[in-house]
């Protein structure tokens, strides 16, 4: 027999459905307890009770302790207390608190009838199951009125608020204390959460001069708070003539969150409560992102609420939708017509002006009518709303927290989110571009690649040195450490940064210029949503720098990975998008790479490497004549030598005329030639001839002149590929039938028939 011994004082315990006070020392076998040396037999249940009901005997229990209690309960030496305190913890970080759970204990912790240590746990525990009442809300802030609960309690309140916020079913009465929670901003400790709360409820009715003159105030008093200085944005942009302060160019997070943990645990609850429901992940967030606004609203709440940063649209007013007739005098008395009552595109475009953004401003990235709302609206307001709200959540979601397997699926649809979000409006986010600016420094390379890669494209134009330190030395670093296929989609990401800024934002600013000059110019479809002042740069100037930038890149990548050609093939990319950047998105002009890059793509063992080259070529000559034709202004002549490109250019042309189409390869001896030595000079046993590189010796070409040789002549007259000198028009048709036709028309463009001069580009 075995003895198990536990000394306490006085606790009811359940041991198998038997409840028993234990006294003194007790010990348990079989069906008999032991207690204070006498056996006591009792009966054991047929059927074990089931976890849940234990719990919830367990949680009845101990929210029954705090709230029946009469006097303050005592802290030291209370075994009780610290087990009802485990319960509730235990329970609350795993399961969560039902609403009127909250509501109990909000009553407890709002009169103080305990110690502050006890009611500062209980906040803690005050994590929802499922959604916050907006009951328990105003029942807080009302007994912040009362001046029981101290300074730092009523703090924790605060914060515990900011917390649920996304979490409240409604906010309207919440709204109603507006006023209230407004004269909470004299008192200095709480003023950061007061402002952060104020700024999440502010509407345009609630910005009044009293008010402005109120913060005003405050910010001689404290100084230039990052708090008062987002309050402040939010009334500015409502009313710019009652704010006359100058808001910082550079976006701080105005309101830094200290209960990331905090935040953790409730989102883990919201995650366990799906997984109970036995609702697939994956399933109910293809479900939320698809689902509309009619169909959000016939789903009940309790099973909208899923672990997802990003809200979900939902409001008040949508109960009145389908009773036209019920209310009808209070519906009058709102000129806005809630968005949520908005069922398609024809209802969001009849009066876009009259439609009220929802609070879940978050909710844009999943709803495509609210998308369209915001890019056509232009409502400065709404659009800063949703900048703060998406720099908050990728800080928390990403930078200030320690991302674990079990985020990375939540953090990957919201990047989703956001990448199609960029892609719908077709330009960046400042506030995405300042994420990348920190967590670029520190990524790692693996995590969200693609994600990042994505939104890296879509950065906005801006100066180039801010430019090379937010994004391209970080992506330096790890381009020149890693494998050849990361330099590819390196290269392949600048690329396409390379192409938004040249067919997107460089003719946004343009239009930018103009609307300047012009003023009450009407936005177009190139304006930004986004207003963000920047310092002055020229356009130009940073496209042309990270051309070489780009440039430089590809050819150290071609010597570290001894010319890959998957990493050539990109390379090439790159360059026959400079080289089309004036003739197709009229860059005023024509940037020349270094001239290393088409070297390595010259020599390659395929044809790929010299065909696109002559391509490449061709397509700067056409740039080039281009460009001379037309009248271009002289504001950027300072920036490119125009004469040094033409000259770059006719070189290259020289290069791969002599080498490829004239048996001249090593005969042009000028500085900057591919070709400017003689391979004897290095040995005198490399018997290397001058049409060693002709487009019928060249290593690429040689098994395409020997099939061409086999289907032009007979086997017992087979001869040398340099036979093929003679057919040479003939060859190009056979190159042109095997999907070569860049090297014949190349021909066809510089190589002149009679003297078989080579033109030049200009």
């Amino acid at each position: 027999m075995t003895y198990c011994y536990v000394q306490c004082v006085k606790v009811s315990v359940d041991i198998m459905g038997g409840e028993f006070n234990i006294i003194d020392c007790i010990s348990i076998y079989g069906t008999q307890i032991q207690i204070g040396g006498v056996f006591k037999r009792f009966k054991m249940n047929k059927s074990p009770i089931a976890p849940n009901t234990v719990k919830r005997k367990k949680l009845d229990d101990a929210l029954s302790y705090f709230t029946e209690a009469r006097e303050p309960i005592k802290v030291r030496g209370n075994l009780h207390l610290q087990l009802c305190l485990d319960s509730l913890e235990n329970i609350s970080t795993t399961k969560g608190l039902q609403p009127e759970h909250i509501l109990e204990l909000i009553d407890v912790i709002g009169t103080c009838k305990h110690a502050e240590s006890i009611s500062a746990r209980l906040i803690k525990f005050l994590i929802p199951a499922t959604f916050v009442p907006e009951k328990a809300i105003v029942k807080t802030i009302s007994y912040l009125c009362t001046n029981k609960p101290s300074t730092n309690m009523q703090c924790l309140l605060l914060r515990w608020i900011l917390v649920i916020y996304d979490y409240i079913d409604t906010k309207d009465d919440i709204h109603k204390l507006y006023g209230l929670i407004f004269f909470f901003l004299d008192n200095q400790t709480m003023m950061p959460y007061v402002c952060h709360l104020l700024f999440l409820l502010t509407r345009k009715e609630d910005v009044r001069m009293f008010r402005v003159r109120k913060l005003l105030s405050l910010q001689n008093r404290v100084g230039a708070q990052p708090y008062l200085i987002g309050l402040l944005s939010i009334y500015k942009l409502y009313y710019p003539n009652l704010v006359s302060m100058v808001l910082p160019k550079n976006k701080k997070l105005f309101f830094p969150s200290k209960d990331g943990k905090w935040k953790i645990v409730v989102e883990k609850v919201q995650l366990s409560r799906v997984n109970q429901n036995t609702l697939d992940t994956t399933v109910a967030s293809e479900r939320l992102q698809l689902a509309d606004s009619s169909q959000i609203r016939g789903a009940p709440r309790s099973k909208r609420r899923k672990i997802d940063p990003v809200p979900i649209v939902h409001s008040n007013a949508s109960s009145n939708i389908g009773n036209p007739g019920k209310d009808t005098v209070e519906a009058m008395l709102y000129k806005n017509k809630p968005f949520v009552q908005v069922s398609d595109l024809k209802a969001l475009m009849q009066r876009p002006d009259y439609i009220e953004p929802p609070s879940q401003i978050g909710a844009v990235l999943r709803n495509e009518l609210l998308q369209h709302y915001m890019s056509y609206s232009f409502d400065a307001v709404t659009v800063t709303r949703f900048s703060y709200w998406l720099q908050a959540i990728l800080y928390e979601e990403i930078l200030d927290r320690t991302v674990t397997v079990e985020d990375k699926e939540r953090i990957d649809g919201l990047l989703t989110r956001v990448v199609s979000f960029s892609k719908f409006l077709q330009e960046g986010i400042p506030a995405v571009d300042q994420f990348l600016a920190r967590f670029l420094h520190r990524w790692n390379g693996e995590d969200f690649r693609v994600h990042i890669f994505r939104l890296i494209s879509y950065h906005r134009i801006c100066s180039f040195q801010r430019l090379h330190d937010n994004i391209l030395e970080p992506l330096r670093k790890l381009y020149f450490c890693s494998s050849v296929y990361f330099k590819c989609q390196v290269i392949h990401c600048l690329t396409a940064l390379l192409h938004n800024l040249a067919a997107f934002e460089w003719p946004r600013v343009q239009e930018s210029n103009k609307a300047d000059e012009v003023d009450g110019q009407t936005p177009s479809i190139l304006s930004s949503l986004f207003h963000e002042e920047t310092e002055e740069f020229e356009g130009v100037v940073t496209l042309l720098e990270l051309v070489r930038y780009i440039s430089d890149m590809c050819v150290l990548g071609q010597q570290m990975d001894d010319s890959h050609n998957l990493l050539i093939h990109i390379n090439l990319n790159f360059m026959e998008l400079v080289a089309s950047l004036f003739s197709q998105y009229n860059i005023p002009v024509v940037p020349f790479p270094v001239k290393d890059i088409f070297m390595r793509p010259f020599l390659l063992e395929n044809a790929m490497g010299p065909a696109r080259v002559c391509s490449i070529i061709t397509m700067y000559k056409n740039s080039l004549e281009l460009q001379k034709r037309q009248t271009i202004g002289t504001e950027y002549d300072e920036v490119i030598n125009k004469k040094a490109i033409i000259r770059k250019c006719n070189d290259l042309i020289l290069d791969v005329s002599d080498a490829l189409l004239r048996n001249r390869a090593f005969t042009r001896k000028v500085d900057g030639s591919f070709f400017n030595f003689n391979p004897q000079d290095y040995s005198e046993s490399l018997k290397v001839k001058e049409d060693v590189f002709t487009v019928y010796l060249h290593q690429a070409f040689l098994g395409f002149a020997m099939k061409f040789l086999k289907e032009t002549q007979p086997i017992e007259q087979f001869g040398h590929p340099r036979g093929i000198k003679g057919v040479k028009e003939t060859y190009f048709e056979f190159l042109e039938r095997e999907h070569l036709d860049d090297i014949p028309k190349y021909n066809k463009v510089f190589i002149r028939k009679g003297n078989q001069s080579t033109t030049s580009a200009g």
